[in-house]
């Protein structure tokens, strides 16, 4: 009896401690995080394109080199003046933006810089926004063509990560667009977060004001 009974509980100390060295996480919504807080985990692409802010999510570790696993990305890198995915990254502290991968004798080498959470929920025409920042799937999105609103324009794009991987990512903008806040990059961040309200921007398209974005 004993004998079995040590057999399971080493059994699962073993399943714990795999996940623990893998960074897994079983049950992460990506609405627990608070608006601009930082990221530094990495999202597998079919929840990436996928799920919406609160759904269950699994995350992963970033390796010794600094890359996301294959079949996961730790955002995307944020593209300047657009609102865009709901993870952006390439964040430098002295403002200036810069994301890049690179593959060595089969080692991949990444440099992500700083990541965020930018929560916008955007309702859709069907559900809310993805964590990618589009409204539908990839094989039904295209540019101005991706389940969004009237009123919410978009384009579609694509990035490969440093494993050959594919996913897509989304920009959105009002279509009674300004430039809103300043160009002035040096307050975009600060103590640790990205505050939204000081990066450069096209005017956004609304979000869920019901959703809790604290």
């Amino acid at each position: 009896f004993f004998s079995v009974s040590g057999r399971l509980i080493m059994s699962s100390l073993k399943k714990l401690c795999l996940l623990a060295c893998l960074g897994l996480s079983l049950s992460v919504k990506m609405d627990s995080y608070k608006q601009g807080e930082a990221f530094d985990k990495c999202i597998t692409i079919a929840d990436w394109e996928g799920k919406e802010l609160g759904d269950d999510i699994t995350l992963s570790d970033r390796d010794s080199n600094g890359c996301c696993p294959t079949g996961t990305v730790p955002g995307v890198k944020h593209y300047s003046k657009y609102v865009g995915a709901q993870v952006v990254c390439g964040f430098k502290s002295d403002g200036t933006l810069s994301f890049s991968t690179s593959k060595s004798n089969g080692v991949a080498t990444c440099t992500y810089n700083q990541c965020y959470v930018w929560k916008q929920n955007i309702e859709c025409a069907s559900g809310h926004q993805r964590l990618n920042g589009c409204c539908a799937a990839k094989d039904d999105c295209a540019t101005n063509n991706c389940g969004f609103k009237d009123g919410c324009k978009n384009y579609a794009y694509s990035m490969t990560n440093a494993h050959g991987d594919k996913s897509e990512y989304c920009l959105t903008y009002n279509k009674n667009y300004k430039m809103e806040y300043t160009s002035d990059t040096s307050d975009d961040q600060k103590d640790g977060a990205l505050d939204i309200t000081k990066v450069y921007q096209y005017t956004a398209c609304e979000d869920d004001h019901d959703h809790d974005h604290d």
